[in-house]
């Protein structure tokens, strides 16, 4: 994968659990969070990313994760890949583009029949 961008993003992600915080809205009491990545995208589409940091705030972990996205676009820029770039995670692909058409439409109707699946279990 040749990048032509990196972004900062967030995720809402479960930090910890408190049962005393349960209720039927949270009925295991999970503690949220935000985790932080850097991700890569090239011309198609295609996506991966680099896990930067997590913390009970989004204000927290942002700044980091874009300042390290400013930081490899500067990279980038010169002509370089990251050190280490091969291990970053694969992602889900850009919607709309040619990548998610050749395959990450597929990826998120397995997504949303699980989803479906755990509701109908639960």
């Amino acid at each position: 994968m040749q990048p032509i961008e990196f972004f900062a993003h967030t995720d809402i992600v479960i930090i910890g659990t408190n049962p005393e915080a349960a209720d039927y809205t949270n009925p295991r009491g999970n503690i949220f969070g935000h985790s932080a990545h850097v991700v890569a995208e090239d011309k198609n589409g295609n996506r991966c990313r680099l896990h930067v940091a997590t913390s009970r705030f989004e204000d927290d972990v942002l700044p980091q994760a874009e300042r390290l996205a400013a930081a490899l676009n500067a990279r980038l820029a010169l002509g370089k890949l990251p050190v280490g770039f091969g291990s970053w995670s694969a992602d889900r692909p850009a919607y709309g583009s040619a990548a998610y058409e050749a395959y990450g439409a597929f990826d998120d109707l397995m997504v949303e029949r699980r989803e479906a699946e755990d509701e109908w279990l639960a």
